[in-house]
């Protein structure tokens, strides 16, 4: 069980969105090294701690709002369902619909999906033999519409879980620790831990039982649901008994995605097999013919299509370009071009840009105004994960953030954002450092509970403020002192690549890039496309 909880520790913690120098690899090693031991961790009666909130970009106006956890109800959280472990796995794994059943440990996060979605259309395929009419049902803001009572109620059975409200069940301890995470909130679930993975599938899992026991033929994918059937009659039944079934758990279907359609449909959105499909060869003399025809198609796709990842999809197939010979520069023009206009590729646009850097001062001008604009126009709305890979990539490549991008940065009381502006002057890159005084003002031990503890914590360990009028709030705090005597840090100032791309090692940059060029939550399927399965790349410079 050690394994298993230092595996959740270090890889289904933080969300796998952030930039690359925010990591709990260090919280995991500690905890490990306490084994046998019960936890170095107390939790405080009526004392939960709020949730860091990361707003991740998406396509269009939507935004997804990711947690981060604090350590000390997360580590709490995660023991108890590591130890509970078997119990959790029986009951998240007894769906003869889902695609999404919980596995241990696929290099990439400590708790993955039985099933990639690149598997989704030849699983349609099947299924759709099988009927004439199709159901598609999409649930309404899955994870933050779950409520946390509901979790004893899959676990256990509505009845006996009314009856029994106390810890001695399984399913109420969990309902609690998770109630801790969130300042006592029971609507909504964390989006960014594994965790949150594992409890929606064993909600779901019950659903899916309903439905198997009416003999109904589909699959289902996270929160997606595709029945088949022979008449249009009982598709509409059909959606009824769903219905009920969601109901049980208080939880109900988004009207706008939920349809019944004659078969034959596609299989495969459009736009994605259309992009996939052309011709990139950098090693060839027609690259910019290739280059010019490709993104000249996304860009008419992306206003074809405003509400999918069409850009993003653009640049991070880019981004599994490893050798450029011609027209890196053009292609650098483009992807630049794309993350002005879809900031949620900027992460692919840079590992593009930081695998084949360009020296010319032209283009270094070029990007750090992009990159500049992006801060300045999404700082404003709070939108972090545009202003902390901005921030990042200034890091990463030695950019100056003048005050009037500093200041709108600070405005939007963000510790990912906040963390790296202080990283940022820590190596000289804010003309004026005292622009970020005024965070010391957080270095308070009530805040190691509330929303910014993230930076309350980081910025003493990695001594980017002096102490408060107060002195060392960390030792105020007995959890937070024995993370501080273990050196545990959240934040690597090594990091200032992408994994992989300084040493060009294939499997780490490519690993890395899974994590941030398709969506890990989704509210719909067609939001999360596995943007970069692409296989059939052959020649030289291509993979």
């Amino acid at each position: 069980m050690t394994l298993m909880l230092e595996a959740l520790l270090e890889r289904g913690y933080f969300p796998q969105e952030l930039p690359p120098p925010f990591n709990t690899r260090s919280l995991a090693t500690f905890i490990a090294s306490s084994s046998g031991k019960p936890l170095p961790f107390t939790h405080q009666k009526n004392r939960p701690s709020k949730p860091e909130i990361y707003n991740l970009a998406r396509t269009g106006t939507l935004r997804r709002e990711l947690s981060i956890l604090n350590p000390v109800h997360f580590t709490i959280l995660a023991n108890c369902m590591v130890s509970n472990w078997k119990e959790l796995e029986k009951a998240s794994s007894g769906s003869r619909l889902s695609l999404t059943t919980p596995t241990l440990g696929d290099g990439i996060r400590a708790i993955g999906r039985m099933n990639p979605l690149d598997v989704l259309p030849s699983k349609r395929a099947e299924l759709r033999s099988r009927g004439r009419f199709l159901l598609k049902a999409d649930i309404i803001r899955f994870y933050p519409s779950i409520y946390t009572h509901s979790i004893p109620w899959a676990l256990h059975g509505k009845k006996v879980a009314k009856a029994n409200r106390n810890k001695t069940l399984l399913g109420n301890e969990i309902d609690e620790l998770l109630r801790n995470c969130q300042d006592g909130q029971t609507n909504g679930i964390p989006i960014g831990p594994d965790t949150s993975l594992l409890i929606a599938e064993i909600l779901l899992t019950q659903v899916d039982q309903q439905l198997s026991l009416r003999r109904l033929k589909g699959l289902r994918y996270i929160d997606d649901f595709e029945l088949v059937f022979d008449s249009e009659a009982e598709a509409l039944e059909a959606l009824s008994t769903l219905e009920e079934a969601l109901l049980e758990f208080e939880l109900h279907l988004n009207p706008s995605k939920t349809y019944v359609v004659h078969l034959p449909q596609r299989l495969e959105d459009s736009w994605v097999a259309e992009l996939k499909n052309m011709e990139l060869l950098p090693g060839s003399y027609q690259f910019k013919r290739q280059l010019i025809h490709f993104f000249d198609r996304a860009f008419e796709l992306a206003r074809s299509f405003p509400t999918e990842n069409v850009l993003k999809y653009a640049a991070g197939r880019m981004s599994r370009i490893r050798i450029w010979r011609y027209r890196h520069e053009m292609a650098e023009d483009l992807l630049i071009q794309c993350a002005r206009v879809e900031a949620g590729a900027l992460p692919a646009v840079l590992a593009s840009i930081l695998r084949n850097p360009n020296r010319v001062s032209r283009r270094t001008r070029l990007l750090k105004e992009m990159l500049h604009s992006v801060i300045m126009e999404h700082a404003p709305q709070r939108h972090s994960s545009e202003v902390a890979w901005s921030i990042w990539a200034c890091v990463a490549l030695k950019l100056q953030l003048p005050s009037r991008v500093v200041k709108p940065v600070l405005r939007m009381e963000d510790s990912v954002c906040a963390l790296l502006l202080l990283h940022a002057r820590s190596i000289g890159l804010l003309p004026k450092p005292k622009d970020l005084d005024g965070l010391q003002a957080i270095l308070t031990t009530q805040d190691l509970y509330e929303n910014r503890w993230l930076l309350s914590y980081e910025a003493s360990i990695q001594q980017w403020l002096p102490p408060g009028p107060a002195g060392d709030h960390l030792a105020g705090d007995q959890n937070f002192l024995s993370l501080k005597k273990a050196n545990v840090s959240f934040y690597d100032v090594s990091q200032t690549v992408l994994p992989g791309i300084d040493d060009d090692t294939e499997e780490g940059a490519d690993s890395y890039l899974d994590r941030f060029t398709a969506d890990y939550y989704s509210d719909s399927e067609d939001s999360e496309m596995d943007f970069m399965k692409d296989e059939d790349e052959t020649e030289d410079g291509d993979f």
